[in-house]
């Protein structure tokens, strides 16, 4: 099924079922900003900034599946993704900051459902919200559209509370500016150094994956963040990133076999290759 079609189809059921009004999220509007070329959209992200979106997922599936085959699977985090041949459709996990409401007060912004939500997210660069018209364009933050015209990675609320609310996202950091080839906020930066120790409660095998795209990305990059950060003690070493990770250490300790039961804190930075 084509890109437009799909969008009518959930388009026609929001309004018969009465739910709020979706948007498309996430990479979809910011890189329409960017004028990526794409042929053909296969990952899309939907929110309508309330829980009404559990019900939107749930009638989107019923009537898609009257004509195709698919799938609904709930993610880890409560968002719902609905399957159909080689798209993926994410319907939001409606998630708040704990936080959320003293934050928004704290800054003066109306705390609608909405807002709650895009300010609960992660990047400025995927705060955007494009109508299902794919023209309208809204920037609930006011920062969205300048901070990727500018190629900048930047928190919405502070390091702190963003990488606290999900310690994945220290590794999207990673895997956005190197697939983007965006800079980081010097904020972001720094607070992940102070904190790296953050990185060790991410899955392992999450970590791993993000960081091999980012090397296949833009290694450079993603090497050159590692080393801002001072992370190279910390992740997991795959075959990809091991020769950055030899030009990167000073010492020649590092390359040695570790006690794992009597070094826990370098456990993570394990060498899944064959010079382990």
């Amino acid at each position: 099924m084509k890109f437009k079609e799909l969008l009518y189809k959930i388009k026609n059921v929001q309004e018969k079922s009465g739910t709020s009004t979706p948007y498309l999220c996430g990479g979809i509007p910011r890189d329409k900003v960017l004028n990526f070329n794409k042929d053909k959209v296969s990952d899309i992200d939907i929110t309508t900034g309330d829980e009404s979106i559990f019900n939107l997922a749930k009638e989107v599936f019923i009537e898609l599946s009257k004509q195709y085959s698919v799938i609904s699977k709930a993610g880890t985090d409560g968002h719902i993704s609905i399957y159909l041949g080689n798209t993926k459709v994410d319907f939001s996990s409606n998630f708040r900051s704990p936080t959320i409401l003293e934050v928004l007060k704290s800054k003066e912004i109306d705390p609608t459902p909405m807002n709650q939500e895009i300010y609960s997210r992660d990047f400025t660069c995927n705060s955007l919200l494009l109508g299902f018209d794919l023209k309208t364009i809204l920037d609930p933050t006011g920062r969205g559209l300048q901070d990727i015209k500018d190629k900048k990675i930047k928190t919405i609320l502070k390091p702190e509370i963003c990488f606290n609310d999900n310690k994945n996202r220290i590794i999207r950091v990673i895997y956005l500016a190197s697939k983007l080839d965006f800079d980081v906020d010097p904020e972001i930066i720094s607070f992940i150094k102070e904190n790296k120790n953050l990185v060790l409660q991410v899955e392992q095998s999450y970590t791993t994956k993000l960081l091999n795209k980012a090397f296949e990305f833009n290694p450079q990059k993603s090497a050159e963040l590692l080393r801002q950060m001072d992370l190279w003690d910390i992740i997991p070493i795959s075959n990809m990133i091991y020769p950055f990770y030899k030009a990167n250490v000073k010492q020649a300790q590092f390359f040695r076999n570790y006690d794992l039961d009597n070094n826990p804190t370098r456990s993570r930075r394990r060498i899944f290759s064959k010079h382990a």
